[in-house]
């Protein structure tokens, strides 16, 4: 296929994918549609060189790095501290189903695919690519395939279990109100400007490339870091490039270097995103209906698994924290939803229960920042770093 055709062709089963699910309301996401739609595509005709045709391969793999600063610019450290108990209960929720998928999961469906689900299962897109790029290097095509399949359908289990949970601790929250208990703190209250060490630019120089030149900088001293790093270490103790990268995303957004959301500021979130979707994919062109077919069975025992590990945990996490132990479980499966999931379902819980406005904002005000959290702690951050040490032992 003709390069340009081919890029074009990807990009228009992207979009359909992405309308369909804003139409859909993230209920099924648009991973799941983009990776069915391919495999319908690859099983009626479209050719399967369709992403090497695209030239876009070598490409995507150096912008995954940005990408990680990206998600690193998206992080602000002080909500986290004001919601620690929400970030330890979303990590330790989530260790808790690769654990179960570690311990239950394997005894069925064999160590190489439990340890190659265990940091996919968070939904995130770049632990999956770290575990399909170890799976591509030693000829596991089943495993790729896996992993992309898991990565697209894990939505169908998390959110309809964060809804349930949720209009429980919905239920909670209305007895409070009920009880004469209202939202604190001034909504018009101004915040103190953090102090950084880089103070912002001139409104001269903030432009698209500055803006990126200083992301790609920072990848680059984030993988030469990696380099330097992995070379003193032993194998056991190495950081993958990836986790060294989302680090100093964090750290130089809180010394101020990088703005927030530094790509949309670039206005190249969008096309970095495209490059980054094709990897996760490739895979998908060595399915066959026999494949997936064979590989239903050991996605529902995943499944299955993680859910076992997270409501085994929740109850020990909600004594220790003071979170219900329906809160605790919806705050550990964000991590297979994720955003805008975690916004969604938090919507139509509190307007479902609620009956005036002022209740709805009080039960949403409860529920949603905790939720928007634990799934940033749980997709964008634990999965990093748990795919990043569990390669090792695929």
């Amino acid at each position: 296929m003709e390069q340009l055709t081919a890029i074009t062709v990807l990009a228009g089963i992207f979009a359909f994918a992405n309308l369909l699910a804003q139409k859909l309301k993230a209920r099924v996401s648009m991973m799941f549609i983009c990776s069915s739609t391919l495999l319908l595509a690859f099983w009626n005709g479209l050719p399967r060189t369709i992403f090497a045709d695209t030239k876009l391969v070598p490409l995507s793999g150096y912008v995954i790095g940005v990408l990680m600063v990206q998600m690193g610019s998206m992080m602000d450290a002080s909500k986290m501290k004001q919601e620690w108990k929400t970030v330890c209960v979303a990590f330790l929720g989530m260790c808790a189903g690769a654990a179960g998928i570690l311990c239950l999961a394997s005894k069925f469906i064999g160590w190489p695919q439990a340890v190659a689900a265990s940091g996919p299962i968070s939904g995130g897109v770049v632990a999956a690519l770290i575990m399909q790029q170890a799976a591509d290097a030693r000829g596991m095509t089943e495993i790729t395939v896996f992993v992309a399949l898991l990565l697209t359908s894990q939505g169908f289990f998390g959110t309809p279990t964060a809804s349930n949970c949720l209009l429980h601790e919905g239920k909670r929250l209305k007895a409070r109100f009920a009880a004469g208990e209202r939202a604190h703190g001034s909504a018009g209250q101004q915040q103190a400007p953090k102090k950084r060490l880089f103070p912002p630019l001139p409104k001269r120089w903030q432009t698209s490339y500055v803006y990126l030149f200083k992301a790609f900088l920072v990848a680059w001293l984030a993988a030469q870091a990696a380099k330097w790093f992995n070379g003193l270490v032993p194998s056991w103790a190495s950081v993958h490039p990836f986790v060294m990268t989302l680090l100093f995303g964090i750290v130089f957004h809180e010394l101020g270097f990088i703005e927030t959301n530094v790509l949309d500021k670039a206005n190249a979130n969008g096309m970095f995103m495209y490059l980054l979707l094709v990897p996760i994919f490739m895979g998908l062109a060595k399915a066959t209906p026999e494949m997936v077919a064979g590989l239903i069975k050991p996605l529902l025992v995943v499944f299955a698994a993680t859910l076992l590990g997270i409501f085994g945990l929740s109850w020990p996490l909600s004594r220790l924290f003071g979170y219900s132990w329906a809160l605790t479980t919806a705050l550990s499966v964000t991590c297979m939803m994720g955003f805008p999931g975690t916004f969604i379902v938090s919507n139509e819980v509190a307007t479902q229960l609620a009956e005036s406005e002022e209740e709805r904002e009080f039960i949403l005000g409860e529920i949603m920042p905790k939720m928007l959290i634990a799934g940033f702690v749980t997709v964008t951050i634990t999965s990093v770093f748990l795919a990043g040490f569990l390669v090792k032992f695929i």
